[in-house]
């Protein structure tokens, strides 16, 4: 019936400002795509929080009007909700360079956006507006917003994860994520688990480097492994890999993880 939970899952490294400027300028047509794939299309659409330990930038904490080492909207004295600082929660206030340092206005209340969103768009960019001030666990987030306990009625996710639709996640890192625990085949197997085994649930789109590719945009390194790719290759075919080198934007990537979508609802029978 056309409902996705999709779960975008960004890394806010010092180095992915035109990366998630990319995803940004991406994200419109992609929703535009599925609207007209799917009559009703019912979303719901989180960017988890990584980590939990750091709020914005740490040398900032404690100021009050401004801070030396921050941008000059940095929202010093800001008052946190205890799910601010929650691996795996979604992200409703963001600071930070090339944050978006203020609260984004969530309609119903929810720490994910859903198909009530009045400006779907604003609202995106407000919540993947993740900033350049943190770090790239983008595999252990995206697991961590999918644990029964996050989305459990009084949890920082609740009413997030549905039965009856189809789970999306979209990780974006300009690095290979060697810092998220567990291993690709632990994270795979999260999702589906969270799909309640049924691997024709999930869809997967990485978008990451690829120096582990001969003919790769970012130029070549057989370095070690590439752990973004290996959890994409772990679920083929239902999974879309594509280079964050590509200076055109990511709009193939995102047409491709639609096609996987539509492919995906086409077989999808909820438990």
């Amino acid at each position: 019936m056309g409902k996705v939970d999709l779960v975008f899952s960004i890394s806010s490294r010092w180095t992915m400002k035109g990366a998630q400027d990319w995803l940004k300028t991406s994200f419109p047509g992609f929703v535009d795509t599925l609207e007209t794939e799917f009559a009703g299309f019912d979303y719901h659409i989180l960017v988890p929080l990584q980590g939990s330990g750091v709020w914005g930038i740490p040398s900032c904490k404690g100021c009050v009007d401004t801070c030396p080492t921050g941008p000059e909207d940095y929202p010093c004295g800001a008052a946190l909700e205890p799910c601010d600082t929650v691996q795996g929660a979604g992200i409703t206030f963001s600071a930070g360079w090339d944050a978006s340092n203020e609260r984004c206005d969530l309609s119903g209340g929810n720490r994910y956006i859903t198909a009530s969103q009045a400006d779907l768009d604003g609202a995106f960019t407000c919540v993947a507006s993740v900033g350049t001030s943190g770090g790239g666990l983008v595999a252990e987030a995206a697991v961590s917003a999918l644990e029964d306990e996050i989305n459990a009625p009084a949890g920082c996710n609740a009413g997030f994860l549905r039965d009856d639709a189809l789970l999306v996640v979209v990780a974006i890192d300009d690095m290979w994520d060697e810092d998220s625990a567990g291993t690709p085949q632990d994270w795979a197997d999260a999702l589906v688990e969270a799909k309640g085994g049924n691997a024709d649930a999930v869809v997967l789109l990485v978008i990451s480097n690829d120096i582990d590719d001969p003919d790769g945009l970012c130029g070549y390194d057989p370095g070690g492994e590439h752990r973004l790719r290996t959890w994409q290759q772990l679920l083929l075919p239902n999974s879309v890999f594509g280079s964050i080198c590509n200076d055109q934007g990511y709009a193939e990537y995102f047409a491709a993880a639609a096609a996987k979508i539509k492919a995906q609802c086409d077989v999808f029978v909820p438990q």
